[in-house]
């Protein structure tokens, strides 16, 4: 029996709401004070930068393009909105058009297509001037077909070429005229390998891996990119080229096991994937292998766009794994650039057409010197000299460097004389102004409007072909921004 004891019950504080108790211990607890009497706390008062802000308003952009004017122009399809040629009558870029300098022709819808997959036609060239590309035949052109187009029927060590000029003076137009006047000649069965931008090669944008094998470096993405533009470029040369030996491969886990004499080249390089695997293959060495055999019926033109962004800066944005930088001659393509374009690597038909670009390089030498424009310092510095380079370019006769002049003053006219007639270049009339001159013998001086002359478009024109050709000098590049500015 529980006895509860009376002392350990006791009478709670006035203040205490309830009490309990459990043993011998005593809980109680107790009301919260009242805050009658106390004095009221101040709140804090904080700096809100939000509730002083400006509402922020989106900033319209447009609903066209985010791209840039030279970016968007292309992107955009402006062409198909420009003058329609097929009103004029313009001759189609041949062989037999040369016979005719300072004329303005057009590549047909075939050639045009397949320079469009090599990147021939670029985006500072303002080809959105008309729906489709037109060029000049010039006196460089006809030099050209003599020293080079004229020789494709001999080994590419005996007909290497380089076109030199100054910024603007056409030399990649001349590439590209060379690409369309040979497919003209040989009836489209000739095969055309292009680099449009040399200095993608080397400015380490592409993943690369070291083939053990070939104890070069393989650059999987930029291999498989360019392989694509060289096989829509060629599909139909290559449909008609068999293989020359037997080639197994895998290609999303189907075995594919082609047979020489019975399968194309084009077969090869389209069902082929290992040029953009992510490790060593020796796909590009078989179709290296494969054009070297076909080239005994087949010229093979290979052409290389702004070469002196490569051959002058030799040293590579890649890294060993030692952390030293990569040489040109250790990349896969670039080893193939050197050797076609030192001879080395001989089409027995066919020819090499590089191009040098005036925008950059003016310190370095290699390409130079290996061209005999300048004579060799031994004391130059490593920099701005590549001894193997150059001595890689001036074997087996070296290369031939061909200048690109500007324009003439007659060629100057025919190509404005175009502008006029597509649209282009507008000829408007200047009204005169009030003279200040005053009447003779008037004591006020009062403004007397001049007699307004009859407007001639054609001594217009004659006054806007000599201004352009003299600030231009022929340049086609400042002769077609001098006239967009000007009118």
């Amino acid at each position: 029996m529980l006895r509860l004891a009376s002392n350990l019950v006791k009478k709670a504080p006035a203040n205490v709401v309830s009490a309990r108790c459990l043993s011998s211990t005593t809980i109680v607890q107790a009301k919260a004070k009242s805050n009658a009497g106390a004095k009221p706390v101040k709140k804090k008062v904080t700096f809100d930068p939000k509730k002083f802000q400006q509402p922020q308003t989106k900033v319209k952009k447009s609903g066209m393009t985010h791209l840039e004017f030279h970016d968007a122009v292309r992107s955009m399809n402006f062409d198909k909105l420009a003058v329609d040629l097929n009103s004029f009558e313009i001759d189609n870029l041949t062989v037999e058009a040369l016979s005719e300098p300072a004329k303005v022709v057009k590549y047909d819808e075939k050639t045009s297509e397949k320079l469009n997959y090599l990147g021939s036609f670029k985006k500072f060239q303002h080809h959105e001037l008309f729906q489709r590309p037109v060029s000049l035949v010039s006196h460089n052109t006809v030099n050209l077909n003599e020293q080079f187009i004229s020789k494709l029927d001999g080994p590419s060590k005996d007909n290497r070429v380089c076109l030199v000029g100054e910024r603007g003076s056409g030399k990649s137009t001349l590439v590209t005229q060379a690409k369309a006047l040979a497919l003209n000649k040989y009836n489209q069965d000739v095969i055309l390998l292009h680099i449009d931008l040399a200095e993608s090669l080397t400015n380490g944008t592409s993943s690369y891996i070291y083939n053990a094998r070939t104890k070069k470096l393989q650059q999987p993405m930029f291999t498989k990119r360019w392989i694509y533009k060289v096989l829509q470029a060629n599909q139909d040369i290559f449909k008609k080229l068999t293989l020359t030996q037997d080639v197994s491969f895998q290609n999303k886990r189907v075995d594919h096991h082609l047979k020489k004499g019975e399968n194309t080249l084009y077969d090869f390089l389209s069902l082929n994937i290992d040029f953009g695997k992510q490790q060593p293959t020796t796909a590009f060495s078989f179709f290296v292998n494969e054009l070297l055999h076909h080239s005994q019926n087949v010229p093979v033109i290979f052409s290389v766009d702004n070469i002196n962004t490569i051959v002058d800066f030799p040293v590579t944005k890649y890294r060993h794994t030692d952390f030293t930088p990569v040489h040109l001659s250790e990349l896969e393509i670039g080893d193939f650039i050197l050797k076609v374009a030192g001879g080395e690597t001989n089409f027995a038909k066919g020819g090499v057409l590089l191009s040098k670009t005036g925008v950059l390089g003016h310190h370095q030498k290699t390409l130079s010197i290996a061209l005999g424009l300048e004579e060799h310092n031994p004391y130059l510095n490593k920099k701005f000299f590549d001894l193997n380079v150059a001595n890689t370019l001036l074997a087996n006769g070296g290369i031939k460097p061909l200048i690109v002049e500007n324009l003439n003053k007659d060629e100057t006219r025919e190509l404005m004389e175009f502008w006029r007639e597509s649209g282009v270049l507008y000829v408007k009339d200047y009204y005169t102004k009030e003279s200040t001159k005053t009447i003779e013998g008037s004591s006020e001086d009062k403004p007397v409007k001049q007699k307004e002359e009859h407007f001639d478009p054609e001594l217009q024109f004659n006054r806007m072909v000599n201004n352009l050709y003299t600030v231009s000098t022929g340049n086609p590049h400042y002769l077609l921004k001098a006239s967009s500015i000007s009118f």
